[in-house]
């Protein structure tokens, strides 16, 4: 199931469970489980989709209303839902994932750790992504530990990336939780900033990991951009750029995140998405587009 929105459709707020249990990444328990966002029959046309998993676990925090806020509040007159029903499920995309129906498509993994084969975006989820941006689409994919659970052989530092984020991404070297130094505990915050010539330039924005997740820190991945691509923010306290990396090839543009984003205070978080909205190009659609959508609540 997945539920969609509008302009005229109140929006409900994540709600988190009271009582419940989930895994934390270093085997402790959480007492904080998330309630899933409640999801129901998706449009079939909106001016955003948004999809994120969690593999269906309450230990793990839905950020879709982050989003989904966010980009109303660039604009957006229209946004889908999506998700992953069951664990080690596929992320339920609509039937007609085109940049004509959906010209931003926005992928989330959460604080989703898990790496097991089929934990985090699988190769099938990532090829309805690929068929996606052959059409021209714009995608936003955030997730500090994509790759770790989509692709668990590039784990480590300075890895050749391949496949799905060398192609769509741009990523070209991988570098996994680059702020992580075990023993010590990952870092509770993080700073980022702008990378030179791009949309963020001078820009600095504090994140904090407990404002977002459950029960986990920041396990941020950065990667080296391909030449069609370029960082957009770097991570500070580990003095390495790419924490974000946009890409522009064959018609379409992605930014990826190796960092949780949303993190940030809401009004930055907004201000991010916004410009990233802008880059996209089609917040607001067209007045005619969104009379075509409007007329599916008829």
């Amino acid at each position: 199931m997945k539920v969609s929105f509008s302009a005229f459709v109140v929006l409900v707020m994540l709600a988190l469970a009271p009582s419940g249990q989930g895994s934390s990444r270093d085997g402790r328990r959480t007492l904080r489980p998330a309630a899933l966002f409640p999801r129901g029959p998706t449009l079939d046309r909106a001016d955003v989709l948004v999809c994120i998993d969690i593999n269906d676990h309450v230990g793990f925090a839905d950020l879709t209303m982050r989003y989904v806020d966010a980009f109303v509040g660039a604009g957006a007159q229209s946004i889908a839902t999506c998700g992953v029903e069951e664990p080690y499920g596929l992320i339920e995309f609509p039937p007609e994932v085109t940049a004509d129906n959906y010209p931003i498509v926005v992928v989330l993994t959460s604080e989703n750790w898990w790496a097991e084969a089929g934990s985090n975006i699988d190769p099938e989820d990532e090829a309805v992504l690929a068929d996606y941006l052959e059409t021209g689409g714009n995608l936003l994919l955030v997730g500090q530990d994509y790759m770790r659970g989509a692709h668990p052989d590039m784990n480590g530092d300075a890895h050749p990336c391949y496949g799905f984020p060398r192609e769509f991404l741009g990523l070209d070297v991988c570098y996994q939780d680059v702020a992580y130094n075990p023993p010590d505990p990952a870092p509770e915050t993080a700073t980022i900033t702008g990378s030179d010539g791009w949309l963020f330039e001078s820009e600095s924005v504090s994140l904090d990991a407990s404002s977002v997740f459950l029960d986990n820190n920041f396990y941020a991945d950065c990667a080296v951009p391909v030449e069609t691509g370029g960082c957009a923010f770097a991570y500070k306290e580990a003095e390495i750029d790419g924490a974000v990396v946009y890409n522009e090839a064959r018609g379409f543009r992605t930014v990826w995140a190796g960092i949780e984003i949303s993190a940030a205070p809401v009004e930055d978080f907004h201000r991010i998405v916004a410009s990233i909205c802008e880059w996209f190009g089609p917040c607001p659609v067209e007045e005619a587009s969104w009379g075509r959508i409007k007329s599916l609540f008829r």
